[in-house]
């Protein structure tokens, strides 16, 4: 029976590496470390062999070693592939987009653009290649090279759904990204027969004219489930303001004819003693206007049918209240 030596902690691992470096390196790279960079470090190959031999390190692709007792993370195998065909690579798509923590993408998928002819050997890699990968398009994110944000952007529309790319589109301007900037790469970007570009074009002139963006996802969740032929659009993200003008809340949703501001109540907006004592207070001044609050949240968009009819009686509710109290506070055009 072969009995293999036992694998130590990252940290003990880093410590029996020379000084010379090498463990800094690694431990910079998510405990990755390509031969090219242990050679510039002066690690020999007959000392990468014999680190191998003894379980420091494991090659866990071609030129590319792991060190042994670290844990293995989606991190991890993101840097590996970077290091692999002659480090070309360039994490992009659906992991650079998880990469910079848009909204709804998820950890786990490896996805890499290189140049024109250049050859990944990671197995379970997606490659994509590209004639234009310029250092503009490129950023160093938890240490890894990935495409930036707005380069991220403009390759999504090739590997996501519609809905997907509303998503995550929408959390790209809450986060103050640059619609302009993103229409300048879609237009840089762009080649004959490309759907992705077009696209972004299309939507950031779209959302340039709409000039507001969802305050999450979760609402326009709740606004598909209250969608009803009998009720007008509601309005995103209304303004709530007194007679004179002065500004009072921004509301997800809103049928302003009837004064009626509708929440979408996650947990993550609407939660804690702080939060509740904002809701409150914005709600009592708008109160004093004529508005009624309504909050949906996660259990209504198991019963849309249920919560389209309710708001459908209250509406028909308050357009009757209104109609026999006209100074029910004041309209807002």
């Amino acid at each position: 029976m072969q009995f293999l030596p036992a694998r130590r902690s990252f940290a003990n691992v880093t410590a029996s590496v020379p000084m010379d470096g090498v463990g800094d390196v690694a431990a910079s790279h998510h405990a990755a470390l390509s031969k090219r960079q242990a050679a510039a470090l002066g690690l020999s190959a007959y000392r990468r062999r014999s680190l191998t031999r003894a379980s420091v390190f494991r090659e866990v692709a071609p030129n590319v070693l792991v060190a042994h007792g670290a844990p293995a993370t989606w991190r991890q195998r993101l840097t590996v592939a970077t290091m692999t065909g002659g480090g070309s690579g360039v994490i992009s798509h659906r992991s650079a987009a998880a990469l910079h923590r848009l909204d709804g993408m998820a950890e786990g998928i490896v996805e890499v653009t290189t140049k024109r002819g250049a050859r990944l050997l990671m197995p379970g890699t997606v490659q994509h290649q590209s004639r234009c990968l310029e250092a503009i398009d490129q950023v160093y994110v938890d240490g890894i090279r990935c495409t930036t944000i707005v380069r991220t952007m403009v390759d999504l529309p090739g590997v996501v759904s519609l809905r997907v790319m509303e998503r995550v589109l929408d959390d790209f301007e809450r986060v103050g990204g640059d619609l302009d900037a993103l229409a300048s790469a879609a237009m840089r970007l762009h080649r004959p027969g490309q759907k992705g570009t077009k696209f972004i074009l299309g939507e950031v002139d779209e959302r340039q004219r709409r000039g507001v963006v969802r305050g999450s996802w979760f609402e326009k969740l709740i606004e598909e489930c209250i969608r009803s032929p009998k009720l007008p659009a509601p309005q995103s993200q209304f303004e709530i303001r007194s007679a004179t003008g002065d500004f009072i809340a921004r509301v997800d949703l809103a049928f302003p004819d009837v004064r009626l501001a509708i929440e979408a109540h996650s947990r993550k907006f609407h939660t804690g003693t702080h939060r509740e004592v904002i809701d409150q207070r914005r709600e009592n001044r708008a109160m004093l206007e004529g508005w009624q609050f309504l909050y949906f949240g996660w259990a209504d968009r198991k019963t849309p049918g249920q919560a389209r009819r309710y708001l459908e009686q209250l509406v028909a509710l308050r357009r009757s209240e209104i109609a026999a109290r006209p100074n029910l506070g004041f309209t807002q055009k």
